[in-house]
């Protein structure tokens, strides 16, 4: 394999998409969902064979931008996106050991373009949620500094910088350029374009995705002082704007009306968003862009698939430590904002599956690594049928348990530490390549999708939670289950047949009816004690009368001989 450059090994690029995706509501990437004018499907449906033969040519377009921020023309550069006007911007200014200064959480490819160029990129959190950091922002920016970044209105974060700090940081920065990415400023009060006349070294970037609705075009540009911009344009790709795009954005920008009515629908949906999810929603911070961010706190992964399965798809930040919890969601037309709300309100009955035995058949991994660690510590055979009546007992939280149970019984004491050492080196393996890779389903993907368009799924298991995650990764089941409850999420004197993890779940989700799937009896308990349905479910290693009459004793409802069958008991009052 060819090699790239050394500083672009731990870079992470960003991800595209294979195909459009057919969501009721797309809210994820602050699109216009509303979409572009009339004019715009016009002007594309009027190309010429000219228009495409020939080159594009950029006047009437740089006119117009030019027109509309009343600025010169040669203070314009259209560009293939905003992305291709901020690597320009790096590629020009940039050299290896720069720094290049910007707040975190924002846009994620400065910090890609700055790892392209090998420079140092400076992150400055914010101390206020969600107020630019100005002091802080400027004591960072020192004689080294090449590019100082501000985005306005932020993304994610929805705050416009106020005049008074961008001039304060703008006179900070006399010695550096400032790129000022004024993406979303179409929403907000101000463009701050005026400063261009005061400041040459302010250079601004724009894409037309978000306001006009272009995304599919691929159309922004850069407004500089006209010595920035010659220097930029040393290094531009020829025509990299296409004639199409080209059109479309003169006919966008022409249309005005279209886009004040664009501008007033994202006022009342923001409006009516931000008083109805602020009833369930921890925080719905203010915004200044054609989106929302909202912290769910302990609700967000539910109320995230509880939309994905709904076919609503927003921006989820469950695991970043600056946004832990938080949605952005595009602002949809004001007629489609109710079915957010009505989405995320709905009680729906919740189905609670185990994972070993009922969603995945663990017969040639949990049940072969009891069976391996066994026989190395007591250098004696030890079957199924034995380690499958020992878990029929009950009170043996996890297989760890059942091992040292195992053990302790045949007269053999280690410390607990020794036997999950080894037990997880057989199970687990280097990097999950040891018996947990023999797994397999016991219900068809197809079922599971079925029952999370109309049900609320979850998992309460005693697994620890890398390993469940891994298994509901590796089938792509992880959008499916709206809450995960591990071994590792319950207080050890906790574990099943107490209830507390079918508590968790439930004060999580709110629903209407319970029913909760496991094979064992330890389950069935657990259940009984949280007052909901207990389903027993008859694992691949044992068909058997006897366990079926010890899950009923139990406490089960009913008992399925297969997992696959639960479509066909859950509307049944049981």
């Amino acid at each position: 394999m060819i090699s790239p450059r050394k500083h672009l090994w731990d870079s992470q690029g960003y991800d595209q998409q294979m195909y459009i995706e057919d969501w009721l509501l797309k809210l994820d990437l602050n699109e216009n969902a509303m979409g572009p004018s009339p004019k715009v499907v016009e002007a594309i449906k009027n190309i010429t064979e000219d228009d495409i033969k020939y080159y594009p040519a950029y006047g009437e377009l740089i006119n117009k931008i030019a027109s509309i921020h009343s600025i010169d023309s040669n203070m314009v550069l259209p560009t293939n996106g905003a992305d291709e006007a901020i690597s320009y911007i790096f590629s020009t200014f940039v050299e290896k050991d720069d720094f290049v200064v910007s707040v975190s959480p924002t846009f994620a490819m400065y910090e890609i373009y700055a790892k392209n160029m090998n420079c140092n990129y400076v992150e400055v959190k914010y101390d206020e949620k969600w107020r630019f950091p100005v002091e802080k922002f400027i004591r960072r920016i020192t004689k080294n500094t090449k590019i100082a970044i501000i985005t306005t209105p932020n993304s994610p974060t929805g705050e416009a910088i106020s005049r008074e700090d961008l001039i304060e940081i703008l006179n900070a920065c006399s010695n550096c350029l400032v790129l000022l990415d004024i993406t979303y400023s179409s929403f907000a009060q101000d463009d701050f374009i005026d400063l261009i006349k005061q400041y040459s070294n302010i250079i601004y970037t724009k894409s037309l995705s978000k306001d006009h609705a272009l995304a599919g075009l691929r159309i922004g540009y850069i407004i500089a002082h006209p010595d920035i911009l010659n220097l930029v344009k040393r290094i531009i790709s020829p025509f990299s704007v296409n004639t199409v795009a080209a059109k479309a954005a003169i006919a966008a920008l022409n249309d005005t009306d279209y886009f004040k009515n664009i501008k007033n629908k994202v006022k009342v949906s923001k409006k009516y968003l931000t008083s109805e999810l602020s009833k369930i929603a921890k925080t719905v911070y203010p915004s200044d862009a054609n989106f929302l961010l909202i912290d769910f706190d302990s609700k967000a992964e539910f109320i995230y698939k509880r939309l994905l399965n709904s076919d609503i798809k927003v921006k989820a930040f469950l695991n970043n430590p600056l946004l832990k919890n938080c949605f952005r969601i595009a602002l949809p037309a004001p007629d489609e904002c109710k079915m957010i709300v009505d989405k995320i309100k709905e009680k729906k009955d919740l189905i609670v599956f185990d994972i070993d035995g009922v969603l995945i058949d663990t017969r040639k991994s949990y049940r072969r690594a009891i069976k391996s660690v066994y026989e190395f510590y007591t250098k004696k055979e030890i079957s199924f049928e034995t380690i499958q009546e020992a878990k029929n007992l009950g009170g043996l939280n996890n297989d760890w348990d059942l091992t040292e149970y195992l053990l302790k019984k045949d007269g053999i004491e280690m410390p607990k530490s020794q036997i999950i050492k080894t037990f997880q080196a057989f199970y687990i393996g280097e990097n999950f390549n040891g018996y947990i890779t023999n797994e397999s389903l016991l219900i068809k993907p197809v079922i599971l999708k079925e029952l999370a368009q109309k049900y609320d799924l979850a998992i309460f298991t005693g697994r620890p939670r890398p390993e469940a995650l891994y298994v509901l990764q590796r089938w792509n089941l992880w959008d499916l289950f709206s809450v995960i409850v591990t071994m590792d999420d319950v207080p050890a004197d906790s574990q099943k047949p107490d209830p507390y993890g079918l508590h968790k779940i439930m004060d999580i989700i709110n629903p209407a009816k319970v029913y909760y799937l496991g094979d064992t009896a330890d389950d069935m308990i657990a259940a009984q004690k949280a007052r909901v349905k207990g389903i027993g479910v008859l694992p691949p290693q044992d068909k058997s009368e006897i366990l079926k009459q010890n899950l009923i004793e139990k406490g089960a409802a009913i008992v399925l001989n297969s997992t696959e069958n639960i479509s066909d008991v859950v509307n049944i009052e049981i």
